[in-house]
């Protein structure tokens, strides 16, 4: 058999050789890859290293389809599957794979596929029915290992043979993962043709977008693959409780915990923060299913991405024109109505991307669109992406959407970031020199980077960071000041200089006349609001500049193509299309062109427009001192004529300080002035247009105080974003107002920078009004907790491998620890010695990728509650039986291999919870002691319902099911057999699974009902609750309006919710009946 199968691997890797090379003679039936070889390289010694490393391949292809025969094959005869797998070898054979369109860029695996079935019609009339199968099992799995060694090839030019030996056993790593990674057809499908067209769908969106492009490294090594090289980001605005009922970290989540607790999410980020690279992840993630633990409901899940900027102008698409960013060739051919099912079905995830890459009058057409989208569809996922200008955080609210904002990078993120982009870069190179090289450039950046404010600064998001790290890298000297050095040193760099150092040829132009080509372009494309123009349209751009330049001999196509395939700086997402690669380059071109075109006017009356804000702020960084007088002078002077945009205006002109080196005194002074009159900030757009000025903006703030508790958040939130010493005052006057909003902001203050002239005003004030609040401490940090809130009964630790706790020996009257991993960081075998000495200790919660080998130190502790993340890392797990006053045990992430009754101390438990377990159903607790009168379960994905929890039906008490979006359906059936339940809480998503209200209503000692809305969108009670007749008590977790209209006349009920929340028809209610607000913030107590 395998004879036969190397044979096939050898047709595979020639058409991926001829692809690869892109000329279809190579395709012809006698070429050989050998005969390419000898064509393209000159050497035997080099000649006979390829031929070794192709025939490497084509032992690996082999080695894979007798691997898949045996699996999925193995029943038939060996004579019928030699038969398929020399048809398939012939198929390829006589394809003759000649045809232009298979070596264009979308080429995706069916059309392939189709390509060589079209061209060998009888291929299989000779074979039998079950031969003729494995034909069309295997013939689809061949066109994706041609096009995934295409995909591991470095990118075919001068040079790329020399290349490929130069890297060679990288490459043929690479390919054996990208071999593993291609996603497989749906298992109990194989005969389905939609199944084959979803395979297809997949494969091609998996390596359409698994692709990362960091700016300033060699052609050869600049495009990475994603899903390696992603760096999880953080969002604020976004809150959510721990399954303890412990109130969590208000801001500063993981995305990915964002995307998995809510089916709508409107993520906003500034610019080069990562939005487009999130959805691309997603994507990515969803097409092959292997999702972190924590997003396992988006396996299974089929991504349309949908860039809005291809829609600039013209009509939104409809589903079925999802298909075609992905490859036009699969939008051809797609079963009809194809995407509508899936997103009928429920299984899609719809990625919006860039609502503000759509001029502001066609938004709410897109608005529009997208709730079209979701009352056609709501069962599906949707992630839409914005820069915050374009839509406030509430502009989706009304549709179910959670906003998160997407956060600048902090200290343990830019190490990350760092590390990320070097270690990918070596991935790429096997010269041991040049690895070592940048090793010494990752740890001399990374102290420079933390050790130096302004650096800090300027590396606040993804894509300056990684410019930085390219810079630095291409120079190794002095970086730059600020950002509008950086984008000239990065356009310097990528136009020319890298070219010149590696000799690399190109078109005899200039920097100075690539930068003016460049400029054209970017300026024809905020002119007229676009993200990419028509190949044609751009050609036409350069063409016309061209025609200017006198000095310069190159054809207009040579120097087109030069910018598109060398500069680093333009992309074509389709192949009829181009743009740039990022469009703060872009932005920043743009500006530079209407700055030598003496354009202000045009600036000062677009400047209001949230597309140009950033071309406004960066063309004062290119004007000399009398044009960035007579731009920033004209904005002010339109803030002083129009009223509907003054406070916008005001803020652009007060950004322009940012990038202005030089401004007169007298000008300087009477912005500050006229931007003090706007003070102190009362939105988001405020606050993130005054930190982006940076230090400038802090004695603005410090000379405003605040008047009321909105104002005095949204103070905290600028000092906090701009940070440094100096906002630590203004944060301190903030905290004289004791509200919800001003703490929370305050503590997200100090997620952002937690340093101990903040802990200094700060931790008193928590202490002393909300001793419940999440205040996390680095493990080497325990001593501000112990120096400023000394008797806080509450530490959270943060901590990585390798940190202790030793300074926890300083608060001895805490009785609440709780331990969880740095963000991207694993804290295991946490060493628990320390904590013995803490008399009080009877809660200890460990969390996220944080656990602890051994429990022994803790047997001396009064322990009632404990939670442990990955109990099976724990090797004396069965110490828990001896902890004598433990009521409450919670398992995070897994389960332990100690069976639950073996963990139960002699007096019982009281309490248990799951959250984040892979369990299936709940006999895990078949064992569990009668004592146990409450369960939690937390998010556990593969969860589908209540079996196995009747062993608890004579004790369970309570009852919490909280899924938050699972795609997987939570049923309430059986619920009934919980005879003794008189508490319940579940979120909409069990709720309204047709049927739960009828096995709700069987419960006969109902008296507690928790009703976790989870949606920001005005909402009602579910009639059906005011047919429950034990019912006392209805909590209520909402964060938009609610109606309690279906309770009219209900009596002696009492109705909980959040202080704050809007709630209609309260008058109604019956007598004896009540309305309770609580008193702690924005969670209602359970």
């Amino acid at each position: 058999m395998y004879d036969v199968a190397l044979k096939l691997g050898v047709a595979v890797v020639k058409a991926a050789c001829g692809m690869w090379i892109g000329n279809p003679i190579a395709q012809s039936a006698t070429t050989t890859v050998v005969d390419l070889v000898q064509q393209k390289v000159t050497g035997k010694r080099d000649q006979r290293r390829l031929e070794r490393r192709f025939a490497e391949i084509e032992e690996s292809i082999a080695d894979r389809i007798v691997s898949y025969l045996d699996h999925e094959f193995r029943g038939l005869p060996d004579h019928e599957r030699e038969a398929a797998v020399l048809a398939v070898t012939d198929s390829f054979t006589r394809a003759g794979l000649t045809d232009r369109t298979l070596f264009e860029q979308d080429l995706d695996a069916l059309y392939l596929e189709r390509y060589i079935r079209d061209r060998n019609p009888h291929a299989t009339r000779d074979l039998s029915d079950a031969a003729v199968s494995l034909y069309d099992r295997v013939l689809p799995e061949s066109c994706a290992y041609v096009l995934a060694t295409v995909s591991t090839l470095p990118d075919f030019q001068a040079g790329a043979f020399t290349e490929l030996l130069r890297r060679e056993a990288l490459i043929l790593e690479h390919l054996e993962e990208v071999l593993d990674r291609i996603p497989q057809r749906p298992e109990g499908r194989e005969e389905d043709p939609e199944a084959a067209f979803e395979t297809a769908y997949r494969r091609k969106a998996a390596e359409r977008w698994d692709v990362l492009e960091l700016f300033g490294t060699d052609a050869h090594t600049r495009r990475y693959r994603l899903s390696l090289a992603y760096l999880s980001l953080r969002v604020g605005g976004w809150a959510e409780e721990s399954a303890s009922g412990i109130p969590e970290e208000p801001a500063d989540r993981r995305v990915e915990q964002v995307l998995a607790a809510h089916s709508r999410t409107f993520l906003r980020g500034p610019a080069g923060t990562g939005k487009t690279t999130l959805l691309q992840w997603a994507a990515v993630r969803a097409c092959r299913g292997d999702f972190p633990d924590e997003m396992a409901a988006w396996d299974g899940l089929i991504p349309f991405l949908v860039p809005l900027r291809r829609y600039v102008g013209e009509r939104l698409p409809e589903p079925e024109d999802f298909l075609r960013h992905t490859g036009r060739h699969l939008a051809e051919q797609a079963p009809p109505g194809w995407v509508a099912r899936i997103l009928a079905e429920g299984r899609g995830v719809v990625l919006v991307d860039g609502v503000d890459e759509l001029p502001s009058n066609e938004r709410e057409k897109a608005r529009r669109w997208l709730r079209d989208l979701l009352s056609d569809f709501p069962d599906c996922r949707y992630v839409v992406t914005t820069r915050p200008g374009a839509a406030s955080e509430s502009w989706l609210d009304a549709d179910g959407f959670v906003s998160a904002e997407l956060q600048p990078l902090r200290e343990e993120d830019l190490r990350a970031f760092i590390h990320h982009w070097h270690e990918a870069v070596r991935g790429g190179t096997a010269d041991e020199a040049e690895r070592d090289r940048l090793n010494g450039y990752e740890r001399e950046l990374t102290q420079k980077v933390l050790g130096r404010r302004h650096l800090r600064a300027i590396a606040s998001t993804p894509l300056l960071c990684a410019l930085l790290c390219a810079l630095y890298r291409d120079r190794h000297t002095s970086l730059p000041r600020d950002r509008i050095e950086v984008y000239e040193a990065a356009l310097a760099m990528l136009l020319k200089d890298r070219d010149e150092q590696r000799g690399i040829g190109g078109v005899d132009l200039s920097r100075r006349e690539l930068v003016l080509l460049l400029q054209e372009l970017a300026k024809w494309l905020v002119l007229n609001g676009s993200s990419d123009a028509p190949l044609v349209t751009a050609r036409r751009q350069v063409e016309r500049v061209l025609a200017t330049m006198h000095r310069v001999g190159d054809g207009a196509e040579d120097v087109f193509t030069h910018l598109v395939v060398r500069s680093g700086l333009l992309q074509c997402p389709t192949v009829d299309r181009v743009g740039f690669l990022h469009r703060t380059f872009e932005e920043y071109l743009a500006a530079k062109a209407l700055v030598e075109e003496d354009s202000f006017p045009l600036l000062v009356r677009h400047a209001h427009d949230d597309q140009w804000h950033e071309v406004v702020v960066m063309a004062a960084g290119h004007t000399t001192p009398a044009q960035r007088e007579e731009l920033i002078g004209g904005l002010l002077e339109r803030a002083g004529r129009v009223g509907k945009h003054r406070d916008r205006l005001l803020l652009v002109a007060f950004a322009c300080l940012e990038t202005s080196p030089r401004l007169s005194r007298r000008l300087s002074d009477e912005v500050r002035d006229r931007v003090r009159s706007i003070l102190p900030p009362r939105t988001r757009d405020h606050v993130h247009a005054l930190s982006m000025v940076g230090e400038y903006a802090l004695p603005l703030l410090a000379a405003v105080p605040p008047e009321n508790a909105r104002q005095a958040a949204k103070s905290i939130e600028t000092a906090s974003a701009i940070g440094g010493p100096q906002a630590v005052p203004v944060i301190a006057r903030a905290l004289e107002f004791d509200s919800e909003s001003v703490m929370l902001a305050a503590q997200r203050a100090w997620w952002k920078e937690p340093g101990e002239e903040l802990a200094r005003v700060l931790f008193p004030v928590i202490e002393e009004r909300r001793p419940h609040y999440y205040v996390p401490v680095a493990a080497d940090r325990i001593r501000l907790q112990a120096r400023y809130m000394p008797d806080n009964p509450r530490v959270s630790v943060e901590g990585a491998d390798g940190d202790g706790l030793d300074e926890l020996a300083e608060l001895d009257g805490v009785t609440f620890v709780d331990l969880r991993n740095r963000f991207g960081a694993r804290w295991h075998d946490i060493d628990l010695a320390p904590l013995a000495s803490l008399p009080r200790l009877d809660k200890l919660y460990v969390d996220g990728e944080a656990c602890v080998e051994r429990l022994a130190p803790l047997t001396g502790c009064p322990i009632t509650s404990l939670e442990l993340s990955h109990p099976a890392h724990t090797r004396d797990l069965a110490l828990v039986q001896g902890f004598t006053a433990l009521r409450h045990l919670g398992f995070t992430r897994s389960l332990p291999a100690v069976p639950f009754g073996a963990l139960v101390p002699e007096r019982g438990l009281e309490s248990f919870s799951l959250q984040r377990v892979p369990l299936r159903d709940l006999r895990y607790l078949a064992d569990a002691p009668d004592s146990t009168t409450a369960l939690d379960v937390f998010q556990c994905p593969s969860l589908a319902g209540l079996d196995g929890v009747e062993s608890q039906a004579g004790s369970l008490e309570t009852l919490t099911v909280r899924q938050f979006d699972s795609l997987r359906p939570f049923s309430l059936e059986g619920i009934d057999s919980l005879g003794a339940l008189t508490g319940l809480r579940v979120d909409r998503w069990t709720w309204e699974l047709p049927g739960s209200d009828r096995w709700i209503a069987r419960l006969p000692r109902l008296r507690r009902l928790y009703l976790d809305f989870g949606l920001r969108m005005p909402d009602t009670v579910p009639s059906w609750v005011g047919d429950l007749p034990h019912l006392e008590h209805l909590y209520l977790q909402v964060e938009a309006p609610v109606s309690l209209r279906p309770l009219a006349g209900r009596e002696n009920l009492t109705v909980h919710v959040p202080r704050g929340a809007r709630v209609l028809g309260a008058d109604r209610l019956g007598t004896g009946s009540s309305l309770q607000r609580t008193t702690t913030g924005g969670v209602v107590p359970w």
